[in-house]
Order: C-alpha cells, then structure tokens, then sequence
C-alpha cells in the first residue's frame, strides 16, 4: 500500500508483471479506507451481503446478486452483512485480442449493474477462481474465455445486443480520459498540452471529444478537476486551503470561485450538504 501525492492511498494487488488475478471477496462485516487502484480494472460480483457500497461521490446500496466495475476511482466499502463473492484483477494486458478489450471499453462507463441468476456468475466467478489456483495447460485461454462470457452477460443488462469495434476517435478519447485521469496536478493541464501528447492538434481533439461526449476538452478537464476536489471533500481533512494548493491553485480565493462557478455552491457548502 503506498499514497500518492495527494494523499489519496494507493492499492496495488498485483505484482509488477501480473496480468490477472481472481479471489474471494473477504467475508468480513466492516468498513474499509477510502483507496483507489491504479493501472488494472476491478471485477467485483457479490453474490451475498449487504450495506453500501462508495465510488467517488457515489453511494450504491448492496442488493445481490450485483456487479461492480471499477478502473480507477476512489472507493470503499461499509459492510452490514457478511459478503460473498468475488474479486477479480486484470490489466489491459491479459488480452492478446482486441475485440475482448473492446468489451471492456464497453463497460467503463458503468460502475454498477444487477445481473439476474440466469447468468450463472457463480458458477463462472467459481470455475475461474478454480482454474487460477490450480492452472493447467491452455489455463490463461480458458480464463480470457469465461471472462469475455461474463463481460457479454453483463452489457446486456445495458440493453446492448452486441458490442461495437471502438472507433478511431473513440480510441483517441479513451486516451485523452487516461491521460486526464493520471496527471497530476490536473488542474495544471491545458487543451493544447493534452493534443500534442496525443498528437492531435487541439481543435482536431475538442473536435473528437465533442462528438463522443458532447463536451469540449476543456469542459472534460474542468469535471475531471472537480471531482478530484470533491475526493479530498469528502475524503479527507484537509482544509478549503490545503485543497486548493494540492490542486495547484496559487490562490485558495480562485479555487473557491472555480468550484462554485460548476458545482453551484462553494467547496465548504458541498462539504457541509454532503455529511448533513
């Protein structure tokens, strides 16, 4: 376990060069720290349980059976009942074929979704887990293939009957996201510095990201800023000062009227309404 920066705590639950991973969710009522995991995706299916479930500003009630998926946001758990389940780690590189990862790319926008018992996830969660501890030959084959099973299961319940190829801008948008996400701090960033690391000019990526979104660079940036603001908010106890200089505000006034400006209300009046 290592923080970052900012004092976010970073989990790593994967060696260096480990790809993939899968284990039992830990039956245990209790709640844990705020912590986000880098550079891997989450799979989490909990069969049993009950409580609530945090991802960013987010609260999600835990009603099994339920999947959660997650690529990088800051969460954590407040168990009321004792869990069962899964949890399953894997990297972009676990994939040798693109059209699994594309089912991935599917389902990042979607965090939380209610699969029904007649997708069999417990016995597919159960037949990876067993294939990890006790691997044989054509083991990793046979893990890609349950899990694109399992991916396929779960985007139905996004109403998609099949899965489109990413297209080239979509590709140069998942790029921009990443890179957003990881700068730090990204306050700091600005629409030309993003297009020449991608190699875009910038009216080519405010181009790009607007027919994919419907927002300019731009606008994804300032979100992004906001919600690494409303993280520390609410996950931390820093002072209105001590956010802004760890978002690279020079002057704490500035980042009190930047957020109001998109949120509405000030960072305290968020902080206040929030654990009211």
């Amino acid at each position: 376990m290592e923080r970052d920066s900012n004092d976010i705590t970073l989990k790593n639950k994967l060696k260096e060069k480990q790809l993939f991973k899968i284990s039992r969710f830990k039956e245990v009522v209790k709640r844990t720290k705020p912590h986000k995991h880098d550079a891997y995706f989450e799979l989490i299916y909990l069969s049993q349980g009950a409580g609530f479930h945090w991802i960013d500003a987010d609260k999600f009630q835990i009603a099994p059976p339920v999947v959660f998926f997650l690529s990088g946001q800051l969460h954590y758990w407040e168990m009321t009942e004792i869990p069962k389940g899964y949890v399953m780690l894997f990297r972009e590189g676990f994939f040798d074929k693109k059209d699994l990862m594309n089912l991935v790319r599917s389902l990042e926008d979607t965090v939380y979704v209610n699969p029904s018992e007649d997708d069999n996830l417990d016995f597919i969660f159960g037949e990876m887990e067993q294939e990890y501890r006790n691997p044989s030959k054509n083991s990793t084959e046979l893990l890609q293939g349950y899990l694109q099973v399992a991916l396929v299961k779960l985007l139905r319940h996004k109403d998609q009957t099949s899965v489109t190829v990413i297209s080239k801008g979509q590709e140069v948008f998942r790029k921009f996201q990443y890179f957003i996400q990881q700068a730090n701090p990204v306050s700091n960033l600005k629409v030309n510095q993003v297009a020449d690391h991608i190699g875009l000019s910038p009216q080519n990526l405010n181009a790009i990201c607007r027919k994919v979104s419907g927002k300019s660079a731009s606008e994804l940036i300032t979100e992004q800023v906001i919600l690494e603001a409303k993280r520390f908010l609410i996950h931390s106890d820093k002072t209105i000062s001590e956010i802004a200089f760890a978002l690279n505000f020079t002057d704490p006034s500035h980042f009190i009227k930047y957020f109001k400006k998109t949120v509405g209300k000030t960072p305290q009046a968020f902080r206040s309404r929030y654990f009211q």
